[in-house]
């Protein structure tokens, strides 16, 4: 399973506009560590991926992904990435499509985060530092115990802690604080909530999951109205707040 580690990392880029990939490239390999692999169609960004993963059994840890494509849509990749062994690669999106409903797309079909064009390469580079920082250095399905900030949370006896005093929570609750701390990094969409935490059934009740949020925060946050851990990504979901987790 790959651990992402900032500095050193293989990345493949998908993007057709050569201003913008040699604009990444030239980026890249200013930064000690960063190995950059350029493909400008789906296809040859599978050929990639394949080679990496089948061939060499080390996969991309990030990939960097233009939706509007010569041969198709990128959306389709990142689906396609999720079910071949790329369970654990960063996916970022970079995107010219703005709107609230292709970000929702993209997030719920499993990237992690969405940069829309034009952005600089300071933001590019913030928010992947974000990204690792909320990863633990080994992987979260490995571990059953995490700190983060004044919170610990153990999935063995499924208890939350603040300053070593027990919250109280109910299963549900427990079970919507794991979903966050188990997807550092990811900005979670109300439908994929939905489905992780109550069922594909639910796909259509986002008012249960700002119900539950709203309780959360009264348990574990310093001020409910300005939230460190859950924060609202507003038209989309939730994400885990940019706060370092260890095990």
């Amino acid at each position: 399973m790959t651990t992402i580690h900032e500095g050193d990392m293989d990345i493949l880029l998908v993007e057709d506009d050569p201003s913008i990939g040699g604009f990444l490239q030239a980026a890249m390999d200013r930064e000690p560590g960063y190995r950059l692999h350029w493909a400008t169609t789906l296809k040859d960004a599978w050929k990639a991926w394949e080679k990496r993963q089948v061939q060499e059994g080390r996969p991309f840890a990030l990939i960097l992904l233009d939706l509007a494509l010569p041969d198709g849509d990128g959306q389709g990749l990142i689906h396609r990435l999720r079910d071949h062994g790329g369970e654990q690669a960063l996916i970022i999106v970079i995107s010219a499509r703005g709107s609230e409903a292709d970000k929702v797309l993209a997030l719920d079909g499993g990237a992690d985060d969405y940069l829309t064009k034009p952005f600089t390469i300071g933001e590019l580079f913030a928010r992947l530092r974000a990204h690792l920082r909320r990863r633990p250095a080994g992987s979260s399905a490995e571990s059953s115990h995490w700190v983060i900030g004044v919170l610990e949370l153990d999935d063995l006896t499924h208890t939350v802690r603040k300053g070593g005093v027990p919250i109280p929570m109910t299963p549900k609750e427990y079970q919507l604080f794991h979903l966050f701390v188990m997807n550092q990094g990811r900005i979670l969409s109300y439908r994929r909530i939905l489905g992780a935490v109550w069922g594909e059934h639910s796909s259509d009740q986002a008012h249960y999951v700002r119900l539950y949020i709203k309780r959360l925060r009264e348990k574990i946050e310093d001020d409910p109205g300005m939230p460190q851990y859950l924060v609202t990504e507003k038209g989309i979901g939730y994400r885990f707040g940019d706060l370092e987790v260890s095990k």
